[in-house]
C-alpha cells in the first residue's frame, strides 16, 4: 500500500466531493423541492406556473455542464412539467367558466358590481368623497 507524507493510505478510488458536485445537488434538491410545492399550489394557477418554472430552470442548471442528471434533478424536472400543465390547465377552465357561465369577461365584471351593490358597496367609490362630506 502506498503512504503519503503524514502517513495517511492512498485512495485513488474515493473521489472527493467538489464544491460544483455540491452545488449541483442542493440545485437538484431545490428543484424537487419547487416542484413538489408547485404540484400542492396546482390550483392556484400563477405560483403552479412560477414554480414549475423555477424547478425545471434548477433541474437543468444543476447538470453543471455533465451530460447526465441526478434521480432528484429529473424529479424536479418531470414534476416541474407536470405543475406547468396543472397551472395551464386550471387557467383553461377558468377561462372556460367565465365564457359559458357569464357570456364573457365583461358580464363577469357585471356580475360582481351586481354582487357589490347588493353588500352595500357604492357603484362608483371615490376614496375621496368622504372628505368632501365633512
Amino acid at each position: 500500500m502506498d503512504y503519503n507524507e503524514y502517513n495517511m493510505p492512498n485512495m485513488p478510488d474515493t473521489p472527493n466531493p467538489s464544491y460544483i458536485e455540491k452545488r449541483s445537488a442542493s440545485m437538484a434538491i431545490a428543484s424537487m423541492v419547487l416542484a413538489i410545492a408547485g404540484l400542492v399550489m396546482g390550483c392556484c394557477i400563477y405560483p403552479a406556473i412560477i414554480f414549475g418554472s423555477l424547478a425545471i430552470i434548477l433541474a437543468l442548471l444543476s447538470r453543471g455542464g455533465e451530460m447526465s442528471t441526478s434521480g432528484y434533478a429529473k424529479a424536479g424536472l418531470i414534476l416541474g412539467i407536470i405543475s406547468i400543465i396543472f397551472g395551464i390547465l386550471f387557467l383553461c377552465y377558468g377561462l372556460f367558466t367565465i365564457i359559458v357561465q357569464f357570456g364573457g369577461f365583461e358580464g363577469y365584471m357585471e356580475y360582481i358590481e351586481e354582487i357589490m351593490e347588493n353588500m352595500g358597496y357604492p357603484s362608483n367609490y371615490d376614496p375621496y368623497d368622504m372628505f368632501n362630506n365633512m
